[in-house]
């Protein structure tokens, strides 16, 4: 692995966790946009200019805007009192750190058996 793959995948990675953790809809809105560029990032280092263009186009400069204005315009001026996280983020963290050793380990078969 190279030093600015380690980087964006650490950029997305922290970009769609937050965008899942976080209770305000506006910040999970824009903590989305930061994995959306982490992962246009991603397809511009494999060479896939095209793809990582059309992600920074399409999802970064349309969908996640779109989201922040429609939060925006539909939400009243009360905030409500609410914990940053969410209360089962315990039990979420372990079933996708299973999901993801089941998914590594049969990837791991796949390459094994070619």
């Amino acid at each position: 692995m190279t030093v600015s793959f380690t980087i964006l995948a650490l950029i997305t990675v922290a970009g769609m966790a937050a965008a899942m953790g976080l209770r305000n809809a506006v910040h999970c809105v824009l903590a989305l946009t930061v994995g959306f560029a982490g992962i246009a990032g991603l397809y511009l280092q494999l060479d896939a200019q095209f793809v990582g263009f059309t992600q920074v186009m399409v999802y970064v400069g349309a969908v996640a805007i779109l989201a922040v204005f429609a939060i925006m315009m539909t939400h009243g001026p009360a905030t409500a009192k609410q914990p940053v996280c969410a209360s089962l983020w315990i039990s979420g963290s372990l079933v996708a750190a299973s999901v993801f050793a089941v998914l590594t380990r049969s990837e791991e078969r796949r390459l094994g058996n070619e």
